[in-house]
């Protein structure tokens, strides 16, 4: 048996234990982005909670959020969208639907289960919550060459 920290609907920190040790991060990073919509909290005061639970994850995605490096694309006319973080060594693609990143990280420790959300997802899910983004519009025409980029770190 584990303890992990659960949200209430009052917004308190509170321990619940769970079986198993499930950690949820996936769905601990969506309530807490849910709570930033509602009460409008600044990165700085929010930090604490994210470090307690995601560590150096969450210190290095608050800090590419203050450093305004996420990036929303959106083409037009389809209305499809596709996130950009500039992380240390590239810029990567994440898609916040699926939790998918293609960073070396999301490959070797999300992929085999050691962890849900690399730093750049929690980066762009924070910076979401908050409006600390940049947008950029592109036409759909263009979308095909600014996946291209993507496409051959994959391959």
């Amino acid at each position: 048996m584990c303890v992990k920290r659960v949200w209430n609907k009052h917004s308190i920190l509170k321990w619940g234990v769970m079986r198993r040790c499930d950690r949820d991060e996936a769905r601990l990073i969506a309530q807490i982005c849910k709570q930033l919509n509602r009460t409008e909290f600044q990165v700085r005061k929010l930090a604490k909670k994210l470090e307690d639970h995601f560590g150096e994850r969450a210190a290095r995605a608050l800090r590419l959020v203050e450093e305004g490096a996420v990036k929303r694309c959106l083409f037009k006319p389809s209305g499809r969208v596709i996130w950009e973080v500039k992380g240390r060594k590239a810029t990567y693609q994440v898609m916040s639907k699926t939790n998918y990143c293609s960073c070396d990280d999301y490959y070797f420790r999300v992929m085999n289960s050691s962890k849900q959300l690399c730093y750049h997802i929690i980066a762009q899910r924070v910076a979401a919550a908050l409006g600390r983004f940049r947008d950029v519009e592109y036409a759909d025409k263009d979308y095909g060459k600014i996946t291209r980029k993507w496409k051959k770190s994959i391959r």
